[in-house]
């Protein structure tokens, strides 16, 4: 009896101890329902709060600047711009939002190196990616042409080659005049600052220094465009041990630019320091230049390089006839490539030898096809060569 008393008394605190955990455990689970249900509350609100400022941070910095105006605009993206000066030009011409914002999806998606210059069309209809894979693709939208100013080019001719060879969308006038603006470009290239204040009035003040390379220019290129570009590689070309090296021989960079277009014009590559040497050494003693080049500058003809002058062309009244003016003529009768300025500072010395060398004062043409000369210290062996080579000038 007793262990069976034992037995239901056991079973009975037991039950009564399960209806106690029981009753526990109901505020335990509305706690904790309640909690949960603050958290998931709380978790909207922030939800919610989210949704709206990523919103207004989309609609602020993110999305097109005009999703409906697709009209085209077009930028330059010069080379060596950075993600910054990229992000400016995308301001500036209103096709984004923020800078910040394009700079930092540039970054986001690992395109920072990527970006091409160039010129290209964008819309503001545009998203940020679209940009970006626009201008990381290296195509730009405008066409760029390829043109050659050829050594020994002068303004006028220039003018006519990148009209009527390279179709550019203006005139020959146009660039012309374009040409004769020096003081538009002093502040942007010093070193046309020491032009002589005699030059400015005349008809090109940049003659000489539109610099004769092959460019890739924009079909759609402006005068002032391609000036300036010539300009700036000028520039870049004229080192400052040329500068140096001028100062030497107490020239000016015009100086040397002169004379250079002159050499330019009187010769072949290959001749360029033997013709050097022998205007080097007329200079020095004070005997004129008398170069044929320069009077083929200003006749009215200059598409004709007559090798044969007439005593009317040796006595055009103008400073650019040698023949006339003592030194160098006023100004440069073209522009001259590096290997000409080059030949300026660094003439023949075998033929400027007074002493154990031939110091040459005459140069006369063998044959027009080949180009080469024959050099002379005197006037009675520089008039032999030409009445014998003469014959081939017809």
């Amino acid at each position: 009896m007793a262990d069976s008393a034992t037995v239901n008394s056991k079973e009975s605190r037991q039950t009564e101890t399960k209806k106690k955990k029981k009753y526990r455990m109901k505020p335990v689970l509305k706690k904790t329902l309640r909690q949960l249900l603050i958290f998931l509350i709380s978790l909207a609100i922030v939800a919610g709060f989210f949704v709206i400022a990523v919103r207004e941070v989309y609609e602020r910095y993110i999305k097109p600047v005009d999703p409906e105006d697709h009209t085209l605009v077009t930028i330059e993206v010069p080379m060596g711009t950075s993600i910054n000066g990229i992000s400016d030009i995308l301001y500036e011409n209103n096709l984004i939002r923020n800078t910040g914002v394009f700079k930092l999806a540039v970054d986001l998606s690992n395109k920072t190196n990527k970006m091409q210059a160039g010129k290209y069309e964008l819309s503001k209809s545009m998203t940020l990616d679209e940009m970006i894979n626009e201008l990381m693709t290296g195509q730009v939208s405008v066409i760029s042409v390829s043109v050659t100013i050829r050594e020994g080019d002068d303004i006028e001719k220039m003018a006519s080659r990148l009209v009527n060879d390279y179709k550019l969308k203006f005139t020959e006038a146009q660039f012309i005049a374009e040409a004769k603006k020096i003081e538009k470009y002093e502040a942007d290239f010093p070193f046309l600052q020491d032009i002589p204040e005699e030059r400015r009035n005349l008809e090109f003040p940049l003659e000489g220094y539109l610099f004769p390379e092959t460019y890739y220019v924009y079909a759609d290129s402006d005068p002032e465009r391609i000036i300036r570009t010539m300009l700036r590689e000028f520039d870049n070309t004229i080192t400052q041990e040329m500068r140096n090296s001028a100062e030497d021989m107490e020239m000016t960079v015009d100086d040397m630019v002169i004379l250079a277009s002159v050499i330019q014009n009187e010769a072949i590559n290959e001749e360029f320091t033997k013709v050097s040497a022998v205007f080097h050494n007329r200079l020095n003693i004070g005997m004129r230049l008398e170069s044929c080049a320069t009077i083929n500058y200003v006749l009215e003809d200059k598409e004709v390089n007559q090798i044969t002058l007439t005593k009317e062309d040796i006595d055009t009244d103008s400073p650019y006839n040698t023949y006339k003016v003592d030194g160098l003529p006023i100004g440069p009768i073209s522009s001259p490539g590096e290997a000409a300025m080059a030949a300026v500072l660094d003439p023949y010395v075998e033929y400027m030898d007074k002493e154990e060398g031939e110091f040459m004062l005459f140069f006369t043409l063998i044959d027009p096809e080949i180009g080469l000369h024959a050099f002379n210290s005197t006037l009675e062996g520089h008039n032999k060569d030409t009445l014998k080579y003469s014959a081939n000038w017809d």
